[in-house]
């Protein structure tokens, strides 16, 4: 039997195919679907077609309409199969005088993207798959050979999840030439060393018009049975009655006592008057030596400090083969493990095996309880005699009492290609030595707070109290609207106006804009297509979110221009203050700055003590853009090297800061 999906692409290799086809269907039958009675909607129903057959097609509609207009060879009335799970096919009732060779064409449904794919049953037994296609070309699913006699029923299934067209089958009756057909190659016959024989494969022979009993032969090492668990031999004969081998199943298996190697071959099918049929086969013999498989997807080991833990469990399985010693698994420093939920937890477990033989067992594992705050990470080792150590990674974190030293201070939706620049600022209210503690989520469409799942981890480092921190999802727009160069991208901050944002540190939530379960319909702070920015002295707020202490632009905000200057409300970008916070920081005594503004390219510092002082120059992103020392009650700085613009300054007098933000003009 031969398989064969032929694609069209001219009308003219179209046309002729069609004529030939028409020839042979002649020979027996057709279906060009002029009945169909399916309407606009999947459904199940039935019709009566050409010579009298009844179709019965399940999950099913007419095809009218409902294909791209690149389809340019279809000829209407035609059925659309929808999808797999819905076991969309189409039935023939009982069809007398059997079938040799079969056909259908098969168009794409729809525009959407995915494979289209049949599968041709007769008499309950598949015959082959259509190949896949994805495009608007007619396919021709042939499938010759089949030649079976008497009465047959021909069904059609949808194996993908996609809609595709069927129209124009036509079947052929059955050669009177003798003709056997057999099955699809047959590999994995696999054992290891000693184990043998193999799992058994099997294959089906039908065969019609013979004179003579079929032969088969299996290859060197392989052995055949028309018995499952049966007795196996070198070959089997299958007996003909009238001429007709019904579809009968033939079993094979790599034998056993073999050698590790890989080992093929190929069973030969014969009878009288009949083209040798063959079949491939391939199996493997492995060496049985001791192995150990760990499967293993963990997550993170989190827990607050102040609850003091331990972490919740995750867990992992293990199993081995041709074991001389247990399975030990020893997990790392601060953490713990047990083969029990719950209970039992200390620093190794060990498993027993049972003939050489692990199944696969669970292990729990979970970060200790009672640590401090920090990050903890380290190596579970699973080992055992003979056998290559495997390891498992494990991280957690103990979070401590949050700091609040960061504000979500604006959120913006931009106007640009693609809705750009998206994105949130954060303001920078005490120095932070830890990056890593913080991260941002976003929520989408009111759809309820991320509780714990962090979307972006801000990476390794510091930040100056005053520093503004944007979080974008890309740089070039970013660039191109603001001016400068986000601090960070993610794709985490594709907000459109109607999504949340969440500020996280140490693992809890510290700030939030927006509403987590509003889809923000009707409300002021809908920032689509604009911007929303936070008033002076306000947040961070924890998880409670008051409208009242943000200014929006309202909807289509930043349309109107091609950056935020010329935008018909541009964004207040890095004007968030916090002046209480800031007097309380300048912990120096007597320090002082002036003039604030900047206007002559100089400005002084002055403090009551003559000790050394160390001073930096931020810009809003957190570059250090200007550094010196100086010791005395005053020093003249100079900034002519510094473009106008807002900065923070910080200054350092044993060991007590003070930071003011900078205007230089």
């Amino acid at each position: 039997m031969k398989i064969y999906t032929n694609m069209k692409k001219n009308y003219i290799l179209t046309l002729l195919l069609t004529l030939f086809i028409s020839g042979l269907s002649f020979g027996q039958g057709a279906e060009p679907f002029t009945n169909v009675a399916a309407t606009n909607s999947y459904a199940d129903g039935s019709f009566v077609g050409e010579g009298g057959v009844t179709w019965t097609y399940v999950s099913s509609r007419q095809a009218s309409g409902n294909f791209s207009s690149q389809v340019t060879t279809l000829n209407l009335p035609a059925l659309m199969l929808r999808r797999i799970a819905s076991d969309s096919k189409i039935t023939s009732s009982t069809i007398s005088g059997g079938i040799g060779d079969f056909s259908v064409k098969l168009y794409k449904g729809f525009t959407g993207g995915g494979n289209r794919q049949v599968e041709l049953f007769i008499n309950g037994v598949s015959k082959g798959s259509s190949e896949a296609f994805d495009d608007y070309d007619e396919h021709i699913f042939t499938v010759s050979g089949i030649n079976i006699s008497g009465d047959v029923i021909i069904e059609l299934k949808n194996k993908t999840s996609k809609q595709v067209i069927v129209d124009d089958i036509t079947w052929t009756a059955p050669s009177s030439d003798p003709s056997i057909t057999i099955g699809s190659a047959i590999s994995g016959l696999d054992y290891f060393e000693g184990s043998g024989p193999s799992t058994e494969g099997s294959f089906s022979i039908d065969g019609i018009n013979l004179t003579e009993d079929v032969l088969v032969t299996a290859p060197t090492n392989f052995e055949v049975s028309l018995t499952s668990g049966g007795t196996f031999t070198d070959s089997v004969v299958l007996i003909q009655t009238g001429g007709t081998v019904a579809s009968t199943s033939v079993y094979v298996r790599l034998k056993a006592s073999l050698g590790v190697n890989t080992y093929s071959g190929v069973i030969t099918v014969t009878s009288l008057g009949v083209n040798n049929q063959t079949l491939a086969l391939s199996g493997e013999i492995t060496a049985a030596d001791p192995q150990i498989t760990v499967t293993a997807f963990l997550d993170d080991f989190n827990y607050l400090g102040s609850v003091g833990g331990p972490s919740s469990e995750d867990s992992f399985t293990v199993e081995g083969l041709f074991l001389t010693t247990d399975i030990v698994a020893t997990a790392p420093t601060n953490y713990e493990i047990s083969l029990a939920t719950g209970t039992g937890f200390g620093s190794s477990v060990n498993i027993t095996p049972s003939l050489g033989t692990i199944p696969s067992t669970t292990i729990y594992v979970r970060l200790k309880g009672g640590l401090s705050a920090g990050s903890y990470t380290g190596d579970i080792t699973i080992s055992s005699t003979g056998v290559t150590d495997e390891t498992i990674t494990v991280n957690g974190i103990v979070y401590g009492v949050p700091t609040n030293s960061m504000v979500i201070t604006g959120v913006y939706d931009g106007s640009l290609s693609g809705g750009t620049p998206k994105g949130v600022e954060i303001y920078v209210l005490k120095d932070i030595a830890d990056l890593t503690l913080f991260g941002v989520s976003s929520v989408s469409n009111g759809g309820g707070s991320t509780a714990g799942n962090i979307e972006f981890s801000f990476p390794a480092g510091s930040a100056t109290a005053g520093t503004f921190i944007y979080v974008a999802t890309e740089a070039t727009n970013f660039n191109v609207f603001f001016g400068i160069s986000p601090t960070h991208t993610s794709g985490s901050m594709g907000i459109n106006g109607d999504d949340a944002i969440e500020l996280y540190e140490s693992g809890q939530i510290i700030d939030v804009y927006g509403d987590v379960d509003n889809d923000f319909s009707n409300e002021a702070y809908d920032y689509l297509d604009g911007w929303a920015y936070r008033k002076p002295n306000t947040g961070p707020e924890g998880t409670t979110f008051n409208s009242a202490n943000w200014n929006y632009s309202g909807v289509g905000g930043l349309g109107g221009g091609t950056n935020n200057a010329t935008a018909t409300t541009p964004f207040p970008i890095g004007t968030y203050e916090n002046t209480s916070l800031s007097v309380n920081r300048n912990s120096i005594k007597g320090f002082a700055t002036y003039p604030n503004p900047v206007t002559n390219n100089t400005f002084t510092i002055t403090s009551n003590s003559s000790s050394k002082k160390e001073f930096a120059v931020f810009n809003l992103l957190g570059k250090k853009v200007l550094s010196s020392s100086f010791s005395g009650i005053k020093k003249d700085i100079d900034v002519s090297s510094i473009n106008a613009g807002m900065y923070i300054l910080k200054v350092t007098e044993e060991g007590k800061t003070a930071t003011k933000k900078l205007v230089i003009r």
